[in-house]
């Protein structure tokens, strides 16, 4: 009987919309010259400022800006986190104070801080329209 009326609640609600998705551009700028790879990912709060966001690329490195097109991203509240990997080791090098030595950047231009920023300062709203986010790479020092 329960599972009758799970059902009959299920049939009554309609079909489930898909997911409102769109295109997400993103032009970094500040590639200071062609080695490497420019790396990005796309994090919701609970993964940024890790290895873990569950969109992530990498585009081949040329001077001055790289422009990379995100497909089919779904509606939500984003940050984008990116750096150029110059000698293509995957990661961000660091010093032995453990400050970033290649260049990394982040959307709404943050301020970096000693541990990175916050997600709600780097953090913008994709619409289901399509949007273009600049990203402009810097150093900490």
């Amino acid at each position: 009987m329960l599972t009758a009326m799970m059902l009959a609640a299920v049939l009554q609600s309609g079909p489930v919309a898909p997911e409102a998705t769109q295109d997400l551009t993103v032009v970094v700028e500040g590639v200071i010259d062609d080695k490497g790879l420019v790396r990005l990912e796309l994090c919701r709060s609970d993964t940024f400022l890790t290895s873990g966001c569950a969109i992530s690329t990498e585009v081949k490195a040329q001077r001055g800006v790289v422009t990379v097109r995100l497909p089919a991203v779904a509606a939500g509240e984003y940050a984008i986190q990116a750096y150029h990997d110059r000698n293509d080791d995957g990661r961000v090098d660091r010093n032995l104070l453990g400050i970033p030595v290649e260049e990394v950047g982040f959307s709404r231009e943050p301020p970096l801080g000693l541990r990175g920023p916050s997600f709600s300062k780097a953090a913008f709203v994709h619409t289901s329209s399509p949007q273009t986010v600049t990203v402009r790479l810097r150093r900490f020092w």
